[in-house]
C-alpha cells in the first residue's frame, strides 16, 4: 500500500511492541510526575511520546512512511 502523502511504500512495526512501549512510558512518566517535582521535565516528555506511541500503534496501525515520516490515522 502506497502512502497517500508521498506514494512512497509503508513500513510496518510490530503494533504490540509499540502499545507495549507507549504504556511503559505512560506509566513511567506519572511515576516520575507524582515522584518529585524535580522530574516534571522527563515526565513530560514520557507522556508526550508515549502519547505519540499509543495512537500510532491503535489508530496509526504501525505503519509509517520513511520518506515523509507521516503516519496515516485513516
Amino acid at each position: 500500500m502506497p502512502c497517500p502523502y508521498c506514494g512512497a511504500e509503508w513500513t510496518q512495526k510490530n503494533r504490540p511492541l509499540l502499545f507495549l512501549v507507549g504504556l511503559s512510558m505512560l506509566i513511567a512518566g506519572i511515576i516520575a510526575l507524582l515522584d518529585s517535582p524535580v522530574y516534571w521535565i522527563v515526565a513530560a516528555m514520557f507522556l508526550a511520546i508515549s502519547a505519540y506511541l499509543l495512537v500510532w500503534s491503535t489508530l496509526g496501525k504501525g505503519r509509517w512512511c520513511r520518506r515523509c515520516k507521516k503516519f496515516s490515522i485513516s
